[in-house]
Formats: C-alpha cells, sequence, structure tokens
C-alpha cells in the first residue's frame, strides 16, 4: 500500500492512504506504511510523528486518496502500536518496513465510560506510576497485540487521572453529577491538547471534568479559555 504524510502548521499529523481502505466496519486496526522509499524504515521524522502523537499532543488525521483523485477525510485515528515487516524499496531490494496499526476516534465522547475499577488497595503514586508507563509513543506490537494493549494502556491511564480528581470536577470543583451503576463518581477524562478524546495520553495533560465542562471546553464560546484554565489546574496538581 502507497502511502504519503504530512505535518500542517498546527502541529496536526495528516496520513492519506492508496489504495481504498476497508471500511471501518472492516478488521482493524487499519494498516499504514511508514514513510521512506529505500533502504530499511526507520522511527525517524515522519515515522517518528506518527508514533508519538498521542504522547507529543498532536491530533493524527486520516484520509483516504481514491481513484479520482479526490481525498475523503476519515476522520482522526490514534496510533495502537507497529510492526516490523519485510518489503521492497523501489529498487525491489527486501527491507524492513514499518507498519502502523491505526484505530479510529469515534467521536469526542468515544471514552466518557468510565474504565474498570483500579486495583483494591492501589495508592494514588502507584497509579500514577502506571500511568506514565502506560502513556508515550506506541509500541512494536503484533496487529492484534496492538489493538489490545491499545486499549489497556488508555485504561489505565484514565483510572489514574480519575482517581486523581476524586470525585471532584477538575475544571469547576464541582462534585461529580452522580455515580454510575457500579457505585462510583461519574466524571470524564479530557484530553487538554488534543481536539479528540480517546486513547492513551500524558496525564499531565489529561483532566477528570463534569460533563458541564467538558461539552462547553469542546463546544462553547469560552472553550479555548476554559481548557487553558484547566490545564493550569492540573499542572500545580502533578507539580
Amino acid at each position: 500500500m502507497g502511502t504519503s504524510g504530512s505535518m500542517s502548521g498546527d502541529g496536526k499529523r495528516s496520513v492519506a492512504a492508496r489504495p481504498k481502505l476497508p471500511r471501518p466496519s472492516s478488521t482493524l486496526p487499519f494498516r499504514y506504511v511508514g514513510e521512506g522509499q529505500k533502504g530499511d524504515m526507520t522511527l525517524t521524522k515522519g515515522n517518528k510523528a506518527v508514533a508519538s502523537h498521542a504522547a507529543d499532543g498532536k491530533d493524527l488525521l486520516f484520509f483516504e486518496m481514491l481513484r479520482s483523485g479526490q481525498i475523503r477525510f476519515l476522520g482522526p485515528f490514534n496510533c495502537a502500536g507497529y510492526s516490523i515487516e519485510s518489503g521492497k524499496d523501489q529498487h525491489g531490494n527486501t527491507r524492513k518496513v514499518i507498519v502502523f496499526h491505526l484505530v479510529p476516534i469515534a467521536d469526542e465522547g468515544a471514552e466518557i465510560e468510565p474504565p474498570p475499577l483500579p486495583p483494591t488497595g492501589a495508592s494514588l503514586d502507584e497509579l500514577r506510576k502506571k500511568a506514565m508507563a502506560a502513556a508515550g509513543p506506541a509500541r512494536e506490537s503484533s496487529r492484534q497485540g496492538s489493538k489490545k494493549t491499545y486499549r489497556l494502556r488508555s485504561q489505565i491511564v484514565r483510572q489514574y487521572v480519575l482517581a486523581r480528581a476524586k470525585g471532584i470536577c477538575e475544571s469547576c470543583d464541582a462534585p461529580a453529577p452522580f455515580k454510575t451503576s457500579a457505585g462510583v463518581l461519574y466524571l470524564e477524562p479530557h484530553h487538554i491538547r488534543r481536539m479528540t478524546d480517546g486513547g492513551p495520553d500524558d496525564p499531565r495533560f489529561m483532566g477528570a471534568i463534569c460533563p458541564n465542562c467538558h461539552r462547553e471546553i469542546h463546544h462553547g464560546a469560552n472553550g479555548i479559555k476554559r481548557n487553558l484554565e484547566l490545564q493550569e489546574r492540573v499542572t500545580v496538581k502533578e507539580s
């Protein structure tokens, strides 16, 4: 599969693929071949940007290049992992190829459902250590292994961020509006540096906030200001 990628001026990583990709209902994650026309592909430049986009607070925007020459926007994606495979370069020589495993983010509410409760007796410091370890660039893994690891890493980070809030919105200081059916105080994880909420991220750039604040940050007239204020609050907690 031929591929191309670019970094826009606002820091969003954009990737495009040809030929036509399977629809989102097909097998996931999508396979995206990294950049580099000859010799072994390396995890540098554009390839590094794709693997590290979440850790760097960048959105990964995926486009499909149609045979008509038109481009169709498929939405925001996360890099769940990557594999090193054997392939051919432009001269027909065998080389190592990086294949990224990309999963779509349905919408900003893709991960508002509370994650499973953390282990009984786990301290906040322990949860933070696990969250920091789970954050960071995508790891090398098989296609199915990437999907499983991606979900686990995201779950670990969300567990810590929600535990840090202790049932109080980190944006407006209001108590969580209700308890879930499992008896857990309900708040929603928000990715401060990115337009989309989903996938693992550095917990120092995530907030656990009430639904009202979450909607206002994404859609309100003062959303940008509220988002910056939330970052300041989280930075104080994490310092």
